[in-house]
C-alpha cells in the first residue's frame, strides 16, 4: 500500500529536523529533491547540523573528484594502448635496410648535421643519447661504411668529468677512445654545478667524408620536394 503524501511530509519534515540533507531523505522516502525542499525550506538547521552536511559534501565532492581522476587516468591510458598499437610498425624500420631507413636517416642529418659546402665532412650533434644512437645505427645498416673514418668529440661543462663521458659515449657509439678528438671544455660554465644529473655534454659524431655527407644533405632535403 502507497504512503499518504501527509505521512511521507512528515517523514521528510522528522528528517530534515534530525539534520539530514535532501539528498538522504530523497533516498529515503524516494520523493524527488525539489518537493523536499519546499516542504522543509522553512526549518532551521543547526549549526552541528550544518556542520555535518557541510563535511558530507566535501567529502562527497572528493569522493567524486577520484572517480573522475580514476575514470579519466583509464581513458588516457586505453588511448595511449591504441595509440602505440598504431605506431608500433614503425619500430621495424631501425632494422631494415631500406629507403625509408635511408629518408630517415636523411631527415635526422638535415635537422642536426654540418651542411655541405660550409663543412666538408658528416658531422651530426647531439646531447640526447638516443638520437646519436639511432642515427649512427641507420648510417651503418643503410651505407657503405668504413668505421675508421669515424671520429668523436665531447663538449661538456666545465665541471664534468672529461674521459668518463668519453667512456660513455664510445660505449654508446662503439667507435674506439683512440678516435676521440680531445673534449672541449665550455669555460663559460667554469664555476656554475651542473644541475642536470644525466646531462652527458654534447656528441659531435664526425666521419670523414664529403661524399656520405652530401648524400644525406640531399636525402634529407628530398622531403622539400613536397611541397613542389
Amino acid at each position: 500500500m502507497r504512503k499518504k503524501p501527509k505521512v511521507v511530509k512528515d517523514k521528510a519534515i522528522s528528517l530534515r529536523k534530525k539534520g539530514y540533507s535532501l539528498s538522504e531523505i530523497s533516498h529515503l522516502i524516494k520523493i524527488p529533491e525539489n518537493t523536499i525542499h519546499g516542504w522543509v525550506k522553512q526549518i532551521k538547521l543547526t549549526k552541528k547540523q550544518k556542520a555535518r552536511l557541510k563535511e558530507k559534501e566535501v567529502k562527497g565532492g572528493r569522493k567524486g573528484l577520484t572517480k573522475i581522476l580514476k575514470i579519466r587516468r583509464t581513458k588516457i591510458a586505453n588511448w595511449e594502448k591504441a595509440v602505440r598499437l598504431r605506431t608500433e610498425r614503425f619500430k621495424t624500420i631501425l632494422n631494415k635496410k631500406c629507403d625509408t631507413a635511408k629518408l630517415l636517416c636523411g631527415v635526422l642529418y638535415l635537422c642536426e648535421g654540418a651542411k655541405y659546402p660550409s663543412s666538408r665532412q658528416l658531422i651530426f650533434g647531439s646531447s640526447d643519447p638516443r638520437t646519436i644512437k639511432i642515427f649512427l645505427d641507420l648510417v651503418r645498416k643503410n651505407f657503405n661504411i668504413d668505421e675508421d673514418k669515424f671520429r668523436c668529440r665531447i663538449m661538456h661543462r666545465y665541471d664534468q668529468n672529461g674521459k668518463a663521458l668519453n667512456k660513455y659515449w664510445s660505449s654508446l657509439t662503439k667507435i674506439p677512445l683512440s678516435k676521440f678528438y680531445k673534449n672541449y671544455k665550455d669555460k663559460r660554465t667554469k664555476g656554475k654545478i651542473t644541475k642536470k644529473r644525466n646531462y652527458k655534454g654534447i656528441c659531435a659524431l664526425q666521419y670523414l667524408s664529403t661524399d656520405l655527407q652530401y648524400e644525406l644533405q640531399l636525402i634529407g632535403e628530398s622531403i622539400y620536394s613536397l611541397n613542389d
